[in-house]
């Protein structure tokens, strides 16, 4: 069981919820790892059977972004009968901390495991009124 109290040792994005809302056009949301260190955020998302060509990541003004395609699953010549993992568009937002470098990132596809690399860098000066204000994500209005 934690607390609140429990919850003020925690980094940066482990207290940031990351965006499942659905606009309207995601099918599903892939599972997302969080790990940090002293140099960098670390993004370890699943996406089985998705092409490096089908997966878009934009760094936006406070967040992450990233989307793309799974292809409904089927061959030729044989008949679905039951599909229980997910397909088609995903999306997910995260907000980034103010130590996360917004032009810094690596990425590689392997093992079906996308893997987001953002470099830490000294944050800016903040005011002190909103120093523990977690950072928003303009996700736009419903």
């Amino acid at each position: 069981m934690t607390t609140d109290s429990s919850h003020r040792g925690l980094a940066p994005l482990a207290t940031i919820p990351a965006c499942q809302r659905s606009n309207g056009d995601a099918d599903w949301f892939p599972p997302v790892d969080i790990v940090e260190d002293a140099e960098e955020y670390l993004f370890k998302i699943d996406l089985p059977e998705v092409k490096p060509e089908d997966i878009r990541v934009v760094v936006e003004r406070d967040g992450l972004f990233i989307s793309g395609e799974r292809p409904k699953p089927g061959q030729e010549n044989k008949k679905c009968l039951r599909v229980e993992r997910p397909h088609g568009y995903f999306e997910r937002r995260f907000a980034l901390p103010d130590d996360a470098s917004r032009v810094e990132l690596d990425s590689v596809l392997e093992e079906s495991v996308l893997e987001l690399r953002v470099r830490k860098v000294r944050p800016l000066v903040q005011n002190p009124a909103t120093a523990d204000a977690l950072p928003g994500l303009d996700l736009g209005s419903a």
